[in-house]
């Protein structure tokens, strides 16, 4: 309570700026020590680890305390609506690649992709159909199939040789 008052009195001579987060960290020192004892300031593990994150917002060497403060104010507001909106993700939050995993295994080498026999057929067309190589068979199929149907339409056609040149 002491060094409330001798602060307060200081206040009256020095100008604000002389007035940082030191001079006020003298009043919250105390309170914290009469809470959780001597022990509470044996142990500063967790106070430097935390420094160090707020050293990495500094992005303005000229004024490192306002760098500090916006960049921790946007970090929190994240969090706050992450919390509240239900389809975004996280910023800043690394996802774990290991959430598929079967028994412990890892994931490397299990990215097995099923498909049904129909889209397989679909996949196995398109490349054929942009493959160099196969472009005199699909004109070969194509004449083949106007040969033997010659009353079906273009658009007919083409559906029936996208349906059986896989074959």
């Amino acid at each position: 309570m002491v060094a409330a008052i001798i602060i307060c009195e200081l206040e009256m001579y020095f100008p604000p700026s002389f007035f940082d987060m030191m001079i006020y960290l003298i009043v919250h020192l105390v309170r914290e020590i009469r809470l959780c004892g001597p022990v509470y300031l044996r142990w500063m593990y967790p106070v430097e680890r935390f420094m160090k994150v707020l050293k990495g917002y500094t992005k303005n060497q000229y004024r490192p305390e306002a760098s500090i403060v916006e960049r921790y104010i946007a970090k929190e507001a994240i969090e706050f609506f992450s919390e509240y909106i239900t389809n975004a993700e996280a910023v800043g939050v690394p996802q774990s690649h290991h959430q598929s995993t079967t028994q412990g295994r890892g994931t490397r080498g299990f990215n097995v992709v099923t498909m049904d026999r129909q889209r397989l057929s679909q996949a196995h067309l398109y490349v054929l159909n942009n493959t160099a190589e196969v472009m005199s068979y699909i004109d070969c199929h194509k004449q083949h199939l106007s040969a033997n149907h010659p009353k079906m339409n273009k658009m007919r056609l083409l559906q029936e040789h996208n349906r059986t040149f896989v074959n």
